[in-house]
Parts: C-alpha cells; sequence; structure tokens
C-alpha cells in the first residue's frame, strides 16, 4: 500500500519541479536576445554612419542651391537678409562653391577658421565614417564644423559648408532611438519565437525524457516509467526510442540477475545438506562396489559418476553465483602454476577412466612472469584444462607470448571442437557446448576471474583439429 501512495507523489513532486524550472529555455531566450541585439549593434553602426553621410549630403545640395541663387544677380552679391534667408533654408551657416573655370561664390554668415574640425566626405572611408558618427554623438552642445563634398548637380565641383552640428546630432539620436525601439521588438519577437518553438521541439521532449530517467533510476526493475513512444524520426525520437529499448533490456536483465540471486541464495543454503546426501550416497556406493553381487559391482561406477556430477553442479552453481572476490595481486610464475595443474587434473581424469592417456603440455617457459592472484588463475587453468578432457581431448597444450603490454595465454587442445551451434553463447551460463555431464559454468566462472584482473578471455579457433581458448594477463 505504501507503494502506491509514494509512487504517484513522487511522479507529482518530479511535474512540479519540470514545470517550475526552465533553465534551459530560459538560458535559450536570453542567448536568442543577446545574439539578435548583437546582431543589431553591428547592422547599427554602419547605419548611423550612413545616416550621418547622407544627413551631410542633403545638407552639401541644399547649400549647392543657395550658393547657385548668386549667379541671378549681376554682380553675385546678394543683401544681408536674402543671405540669411537662403542659409537658413540650406541649414547651414556658410557655404563657398568651387567649379573648375568659373568665379568661386560664397554665401557666409560664419567666416571658415582653421580650427574648426574639417571632414571631406570623398576622403572618408567605411570605418572613418562610423568613427565620425560615434565621435558626433559623443559630443554635447553646440560644435561648428566644415564639411566638404561633390554635388550631384554640378560634377566636378566641390561645395564646403560651415554647420553647427547640435541639429544633426538631434536627429541622430532620434534616428537611434528608433533603431532601438525597432531592435527590441525585433529581438523580443524573434526571442519568443525561437523559445516556443525550441520549447515544443527541443526542451519540453527534453524534460520529459530526463523526468523519464530519474523515475527509471528510482526503480529500474518497476514499470511506472513506460511511456508512449514518441512519433519523432529525427535526433530526439531516436534517443527516445533507444532509452525506450534500454529500458526495457536493462529491466529485463535485472530481472534476470534477481532471480539468479535469489537462486544463488538458495542454492546456498542448501549446498550443505546436498554435500551430506551425496557424501552418504557415495560411502553407500563404495559398499556396493565391495559387493559379492557381480551385477551390483557394476552398477557403481555409475552411481559415482553421478554422485561426482551432481557434487561438482552444486559447487559450481554456488562459486559462480558468490560475489567475486578482490583479487590479490602478486608476480607469479606462470610455468611453476601450470605445472600443478596438470597434476592435479591427471589425478581427477586416471580417477575417472584409467585407460586412457591424458597428456598436459607446459610450453610457457620463462616468459610467464605475469602480476595475478595465484590462486582464481589456478581454477582458470582448472576449468579450462577440466572441459577440455570431458570434452574428448586427450592432449592440452599451454602456451604463453608477450603482446601490447600483456600477457597472452593459450590453451590449445586436440579435442573434436565445439558446435557451431552453441559458439555464439559459449561464454553462457549453463552453457554445456555440446559434451554430456557438464555443468556448464566453467567457462563462465574462467571468464570472469580473468576479468577481475582486468584481461579478458575468447575463443580463437575451433574445429575437428581441436579448440584454441586465450586470455590476457597484465605483465609483471
Amino acid at each position: 500500500m505504501s507503494a502506491d501512495v509514494t509512487l504517484p507523489a513522487e511522479t507529482a513532486r518530479l511535474a512540479r519541479r519540470r514545470t517550475a524550472t526552465f533553465g534551459l529555455s530560459w538560458r535559450i531566450l536570453g542567448l536568442v536576445i543577446v545574439a539578435v541585439m548583437t546582431a543589431e549593434v553591428a547592422i547599427f553602426l554602419p547605419s548611423i554612419a550612413r545616416f550621418r553621410l547622407v544627413y551631410l549630403e542633403q545638407l552639401i545640395e541644399s547649400g549647392t542651391l543657395a550658393a547657385l541663387a548668386l549667379d541671378a544677380t549681376p554682380d553675385n552679391m546678394v543683401t544681408e537678409q536674402v543671405k540669411g534667408s537662403l542659409l537658413a533654408h540650406a541649414r547651414v551657416e556658410a557655404v563657398v562653391l568651387l567649379e573648375p573655370n568659373k568665379p568661386k561664390r560664397a554665401l557666409m554668415n560664419i567666416e571658415p577658421r582653421p580650427e574648426m574640425q574639417g571632414f571631406n566626405l570623398k576622403d572618408r572611408g567605411a570605418l572613418g565614417l562610423i568613427l565620425d558618427a560615434l565621435e558626433a554623438m559623443a559630443r554635447d552642445g553646440s560644435h561648428l564644423i566644415r564639411v566638404g563634398g561633390e554635388s550631384v548637380r554640378l560634377p566636378g565641383a566641390m561645395v564646403w559648408i560651415v554647420l553647427d552640428e547640435q541639429p544633426m546630432r538631434a536627429a541622430m539620436y532620434g534616428y537611434t532611438s528608433r533603431i532601438l525601439i525597432l531592435s527590441i521588438i525585433v529581438a523580443l519577437f524573434t526571442a519568443s519565437l525561437l523559445y516556443l518553438t525550441l520549447r515544443w521541439l527541443v526542451v519540453r521532449p527534453l524534460q520529459d525524457l530526463s523526468a523519464a530517467m530519474v523515475a527509471f533510476r528510482r526503480a529500474p526493475e518497476e514499470g511506472v516509467s513506460e511511456r508512449a513512444p514518441v512519433r519523432r524520426n529525427d535526433e530526439i525520437g531516436v534517443v527516445d526510442h533507444e532509452f525506450q529499448i534500454l529500458q526495457r533490456e536493462l529491466r529485463a536483465s535485472l530481472r534476470q540477475k534477481s532471480r539468479l540471486a535469489e537462486v544463488g541464495a538458495a542454492t546456498n543454503k542448501i549446498n550443505h545438506d546436498l554435500r551430506n546426501m551425496l557424501s552418504t550416497a557415495r560411502l553407500l556406493s563404495d559398499r556396493l562396489a565391495r559387493s559379492e553381487d557381480e551385477r551390483t559391482r557394476a552398477l557403481a561406477p555409475t552411481i559415482l559418476n553421478t554422485i561426482d556430477r551432481a557434487a561438482r553442479l552444486a559447487s559450481d552453481a554456488i562459486e559462480y553465483v558468490r560475489e567475486k572476490p578482490s583479487p590479490r595481486l602478486a608476480e607469479v610464475d606462470l610455468a611453476d602454476l601450470v605445472d600443478e595443474v596438470g597434476v592435479a587434473l591427471q589425478e581427477q581424469c586416471e580417477d575417472k577412466d584409467p585407460n586412457v592417456l591424458r597428456s598436459w603440455l607446459n610450453e610457457i617457459g620463462d616468459r610467464g612472469i605475469a602480476r595475478c592472484d595465484r590462486d582464481l588463475l589456478y581454477r582458470v587453468f582448472i576449468n579450462l584444462g577440466r572441459n577440455a578432457f570431458e570434452a574428448g581431448a586427450t592432449s592440452v597444450t599451454i602456451r604463453a607470448r608477450r603482446s601490447a603490454g600483456s600477457l597472452l595465454i593459450e590453451v590449445a587442445d586436440n579435442g573434436p571442437g565445439i558446435p557451431a551451434a552453441v559458439i555464439g553463447q559459449l561464454f553462457r551460463p549453463f552453457t554445456t557446448g555440446g559434451r554430456q555431464g557438464g555443468t556448464g559454468l566453467g567457462l563462465a566462472i574462467a571468464r570472469d576471474l580473468v576479468r577481475l584482473h582486468g584481461g579478458d578471455i575468447a575463443l580463437i579457433a575451433s574445429n575437428e583439429r581441436g579448440t584454441v581458448f586465450g586470455f590476457n594477463l597484465p605483465t609483471a
């Protein structure tokens, strides 16, 4: 009942956190606004320079028209009242028109002075115009400047005007404010549109996926985090699809391991009693072997072999599910270890069938110094050798060679080979490799023990001439 209450509460908490937290969304919104405003600033600089240039060119044109009014008079002279009216309409303080092969024409309320800041629009590049515009906006109050340029009406003529920069600066400020308002509107509209689009296409699916990951992490073996598949073919759809496949596979694997752990715990409990029962059965079998009845004596070896297989199955099962020990690494002479394993295996084989001659060939020599746990590696060689002899091999050869900073061990036999049908699942528990009487745990245990040393074991070759396994160990 408590689980039924906890899970909805947890789901609600995750939903509230997902609704209240928009970290990625707000960051995207902020980044878009910054990006748009940065682009607007980059556009504004040449725009304000262009605005100032056009403003000055218009003043040059109006000043040119004012100077051409002098041509209507007989002596190129006008009264002070007319001059003031012409300059006021032209919005300049002075204008000088220099035309080839013609006399200079000038209208001036203020005489040009050398200390006045001068600009020749013909000589100013794009960067110079931008700097001039920024400098003009940075000044305050009245400021007289001289500006020269060509008139569109009089090609080849040079026109110089004197003007107060303050009205132009006010116009530039007005243009800047309009650009700023427009930029803010464009930035907010673009950012909002992109924010909603990304939130719908990216952020919300990612939030759903992250919530599913959290729920799966909290209860990986339960099915409460199952979701309907996302109908998307893009990258997020692929990630969501693969995550759901991973969920199902991992959940199945966890359930299987849980069942194996339960089986291991149960096997551990009954292992002691099973051993006692098998010991009693072996004692009774020994008595049967000494029976005066010939038929009873003939059944004794079969009973003994059956009891031995049952005892080995119980031992291998409990060894496989038991927690793997941490290896105690030391420098080990593998040649000496392999000799010891060979003696033990040959004694076991003679007890089972003394009529078959089996050879254990140690070809490691002086190259077999490895850093490993001697007891764990002893069990690896025992399992590999026992599997080979039980599969029908009469000769097992152990070789060693160095490769890429590690020691590669090869265990080769002359048995009938491994059936092709079981090669793909050879290292899975309870896979017997086709031989009768095997527990199917020897190779699985050997692989776990080798991996504890940081190496791995693999099938190198298997055919009708024999089988070769190989595993690597760190060198001393």
